[in-house]
């Protein structure tokens, strides 16, 4: 009987990436730089990185373990429902399971922040409200481009509170939904952002 242990269980930078909400080549400097363990497959050379130096890697800088636990839990569930002869439903049914009723990688903290967005085609900044707020993503409202042109990717600057510095984050759009004044309402997932101040930020506000 063939017994996999944990400690020697390896990831793919695109795995990591996903875990801290970071660009791929990020978690490549990271290895490159030695923050990271791991080895190069010998043809492609593609990084392979240990899962204990991502838990070491997270100690070091103060990331909660529960970020890297959140993602695999999540990644249990869709191969649950990927199985042979599954069906929507089928996967539907197990994610409501494991987080109740609806799927989320991380859980949302209500709030109510002043930011505003920068990309696309908009000349100025565009202010926003932040009203969620997660280690994945977040949940804009009141967002009203001038040209109503929504960008797949921007930068959004959610502004600080009680001195708090602000947390400036790339996001790339997961949907959008209109409200009944024609604004729009944004679901955004972090493609680039700096988890440890992230972690900071979400535990002063």
């Amino acid at each position: 009987m063939q017994v996999t242990d944990v400690q020697n269980k390896v990831m793919t930078t695109g795995q990591v990436a996903r875990v801290f909400s970071v660009n791929i080549n990020t978690v490549i400097k990271w290895f490159d730089e030695g923050k990271l363990a791991g080895f190069r497959l010998p043809r492609s050379n593609e990084r392979r990185i240990y899962r204990e130096s991502v838990l070491t890697f997270m100690k070091e800088h103060g990331i909660a373990n529960e970020l890297l636990q959140t993602y695999e839990d999540n990644q249990k569930v869709r191969r649950r429902g990927r199985k042979p002869g599954s069906t929507a439903a089928a996967l539907a049914q197990a994610a409501a399971a494991a987080s109740g009723p609806e799927l989320r990688i991380f859980p949302r903290k209500p709030v109510e922040l002043s930011a505003r967005i920068q990309g696309g085609l908009e000349a100025e900044d565009t202010p926003v409200m932040v009203r969620n707020l997660s280690l994945g993503g977040a949940f804009v409202t009141g967002f009203n481009p001038a040209r109503r042109l929504i960008p797949e990717e921007f930068r959004l600057i959610v502004d600080g509170t009680d001195g708090a510095p602000h947390l400036d984050t790339t996001c790339e759009v997961v949907h959008v939904r209109r409200t009944e004044n024609n604004g729009l309402t944004l679901g955004c997932r972090f493609t680039r952002v700096d988890p440890r101040t992230l972690q900071s930020y979400l535990a002063t506000i």
